[in-house]
C-alpha cells in the first residue's frame, strides 16, 4: 500500500487526507495542535504533533512514506507586520520544506502566486517561466524559498496558488473585509489593482491528488485558465459599498501579479478547475453572498 506523509492537517490537508485514502494510500498527518489529534484521527489512518521546523520529527514520521504533501499555512493573525510575516513565512514555509525536502524524494508543496511579486513589465501572461520577484516581502522571499526545498528533490512538484476559497469554516470574502476593518484599521496589505484571483477548495484537493496520480514534476500554477478576474479593489470596493461599510486603503506591501497567469501547463496535463469565481456574480449586480 502507498504510504503518504501530509504536513500540515488544516482544511486542505484534511481533505487531501480523505481523498488519498480513498484512493488506496496509507496516510500519516501531522499537526502541531495536540487537541486536534482526536479528531483528525478520524480522516488519518496515523496522526503525529510535531513542527515542520523539527526536521527530525519529520524525517521520523516520513519513514516509510511514498511522498510528502506540504500544505502548511501561515497564519494571518500571526503576520499583520513586515516583522512579525518575516518569523512567521519562515518558520511555517522555509522551516518546514527544508525538513521535507531532508526526508523524502518525492514532495509536492503548495505554493503562491505571491512569489511573482506584480509579474514585472510586460503584456504577456505570466507563466511559470515568469521570473520570480518580490525577493525582500516575506510573504514572497519565503514561499519562493520552500519551492527551492522542493525542486531540490529528484520528484518535487510545487503547484503555485491563489487565494484559497470555500474551506469548511472558511471565511467568506465579506468576513474578509471585515476582518481588514477590524484587526488592520481598515487597510489591506495587497495590492489594489492586482487580478483576484482565487481558487475553491475543491479544486485544490483535485490539484493535489491530480499531481500525485500523474507523478507532476516541476512548478504549476494552479487556477482558472478561461477567465480573467476583477481587480483586489473592484471586489472590495463593491463588498464595502453593498455593506455601507468605508472602503478599504490598499497599502501595496504584498505585491501580486497584475495581468493574466497561465496554468496552460497544467491543465495540458488533463487537470481543469471546476468552480466558478465566487467573486463574478457580485461585479455582475446580481448580488450574490460571498
Amino acid at each position: 500500500m502507498k504510504r503518504l506523509l501530509i504536513l500540515g492537517m488544516g482544511h486542505v490537508g484534511s481533505a487531501v487526507a480523505q481523498a488519498a485514502r480513498q484512493q488506496g494510500y496509507s496516510v500519516v498527518g501531522t499537526t502541531t495542535t495536540p487537541d486536534k489529534v482526536e479528531h483528525l484521527s478520524t480522516l488519518a489512518d496515523e496522526v503525529v504533533v510535531l513542527r515542520g521546523e523539527d526536521s527530525a520529527a519529520v524525517a521520523a514520521t516520513a519513514a516509510g512514506c511514498d511522498a510528502i504533501v506540504a500544505t502548511v499555512a501561515p497564519r494571518v493573525a500571526k503576520a499583520r507586520t513586515p516583522e512579525e510575516r518575516e518569523t512567521e513565512y519562515r518558520t511555517v514555509l522555509e522551516r518546514s520544506l527544508f525538513s521535507a525536502s531532508q526526508a523524502a524524494s518525492r514532495v509536492i508543496f503548495l505554493s503562491s502566486f505571491s512569489v511573482y511579486g506584480d509579474g514585472g513589465e510586460g503584456g504577456d501572461s505570466i507563466s511559470e517561466q515568469t521570473p520570480t520577484a518580490n525577493h525582500q516581502e516575506p510573504s514572497s522571499k519565503y514561499y519562493q524559498a520552500a519551492e527551492a526545498h522542493t525542486l531540490s528533490v529528484a520528484e518535487g512538484c510545487v503547484l503555485r496558488l491563489p487565494d484559497i476559497h470555500g474551506a469548511p469554516g472558511d471565511m467568506s470574502f465579506t468576513d474578509r473585509v471585515k476582518m481588514a476593518r477590524e484587526l488592520f484599521g481598515g487597510k489591506a496589505v495587497f495590492s489594489a489593482d492586482a487580478p483576484l484571483y482565487t481558487i475553491h477548495f475543491d479544486d485544490v484537493v483535485r490539484a493535489v491528488m491530480h499531481a500525485l496520480e500523474h507523478n507532476l514534476t516541476g512548478v504549476y500554477n494552479v487556477c482558472d485558465n478561461e477567465h480573467l478576474p476583477a481587480s483586489n479593489q473592484q471586489v472590495f470596493d463593491a463588498i464595502c459599498d453593498r455593506e455601507n461599510w468605508p472602503r478599504l486603503e490598499f497599502l501595496g506591501q504584498i505585491k501580486a501579479p497584475k495581468r493574466r497567469i497561465s496554468a496552460d501547463r497544467i491543465y495540458a496535463t488533463g487537470y481543469r478547475t471546476l468552480q466558478p469565481d465566487p467573486n463574478a456574480a457580485l461585479l455582475a449586480g446580481v448580488g450574490a453572498a460571498l
